[in-house]
């Protein structure tokens, strides 16, 4: 950056900044009457993150972008007129955490970090303005943090949940199966599958369209959702294929009861009511598996897969162990 001129308080405002809001003349004057003006051109870097500083730089003319994150201008913060930057490193010594350019041409003040600190020592007003400045940045920083965690909630989400039908993905199920094997190895309940397929469904696809198809898998997670124990979990395996996890259901039996009564659920299901009495029936062949001891995951799907391929064969809309 370019040294322009020593500030000259008598001559140049200072009362809108922010590090000296309300601070008498006569306490802020000397000290600023030996702190130089600089001038960044459009683009120049004024500080660089992870270095050493100790100035504290007050924007007087133009615009300072932060780079919160190293990502760029969409996370960028803007600091105009009476901001400054280089607080915090000058305060606890560490180095410097963002980058800062000049969006414009800017005229900085350049204050030495000790001469600050022995304002603050010996001007209240200075002080006060200094803790307002740091509360403003960890607020930011909570914001961003904030912002960050949502991002990662979010992939973590679309990692887990199906956007189609809002029921789990196959990522889910494999993790889920693998844990609930091991707590039913080390004595808890064992538990059951069904795998479910939606019987004809590439008629749909080719009589109405994908987009209707669409509306059946849809419907499917919503009759599905609402036909479950709050335990139970249901995911979309693949397609049209559905695989519903029964916690603590450990006989065969038992598990084709549950099965029997989402098939039923299936058919009372009207999936395309503006078509009336020719709307396509939903139905559903299940297949039913329950967990042997120290089998593994995919053992236990290829059964439940096996005899759902069987119900097919059995003429479909129907229920196999």
């Amino acid at each position: 950056m370019e040294p322009l001129r020593l500030f000259d308080p008598l001559h140049e405002p200072f009362s809108d900044l922010l590090l000296l809001e309300d601070a008498p003349a006569e306490s802020v004057a000397d000290t600023l009457s030996r702190s130089r003006v600089l001038r960044a051109n459009p683009g120049e870097e004024v500080l660089a993150a992870g270095v050493v500083n100790d100035k504290i730089y007050v924007v007087l003319r133009g615009t300072l972008r932060v780079d919160l994150d190293g990502r760029g201008e969409g996370s960028a913060r803007h600091l105009g007129r009476g901001e400054c930057i280089g607080e915090l490193s000058v305060i606890d010594g560490s180095r410097t955490s963002a980058s800062v350019l000049a969006v414009d041409q800017c005229e900085l003040l350049a204050l030495e970090g000790t001469e600050v600190l022995a304002l603050a020592e010996a001007s209240h007003p200075v002080a006060r303005n200094l803790l307002r400045i740091l509360s403003r940045r960890l607020r930011g920083t909570n914001e961003l943090l904030r912002e960050e965690a949502s991002q990662s909630q979010a992939l973590r989400l679309r990692s887990v949940i199906d956007v189609l039908t809002g029921l789990y993905t196959r990522a889910w199920l494999e993790e889920t199966l693998e844990r609930l094997a091991q707590r039913s190895d080390r004595g808890d309940a064992q538990f059951s599958l069904i795998m479910a397929d939606v019987d004809h469904f590439k008629a749909v696809n080719d009589t109405w369209g994908h987009v209707a198809g669409d509306r059946v898998l849809q419907k499917v997670g919503a009759m599905l959702r609402a036909a479950l124990r709050p335990t139970d979990s249901a995911t979309r395996y693949g397609g049209e294929e559905f695989v519903i996890v029964l916690p603590g259901v450990a006989e065969a039996q038992v598990a084709a009861r549950v099965a029997e009564r989402i098939r039923e659920a299936a058919r009372a299901t009207v999936l395309m009511p503006e078509l009336g009495a020719g709307s396509p029936r939903l139905t559903i062949s299940l297949g039913v598996a329950a967990r042997r001891p120290h089998e593994d995951g995919k053992e236990l799907l290829r059964r439940a897969d096996e005899a759902m391929y069987r119900a097919k064969r059995a003429g479909r809309d129907r229920v196999a162990l």
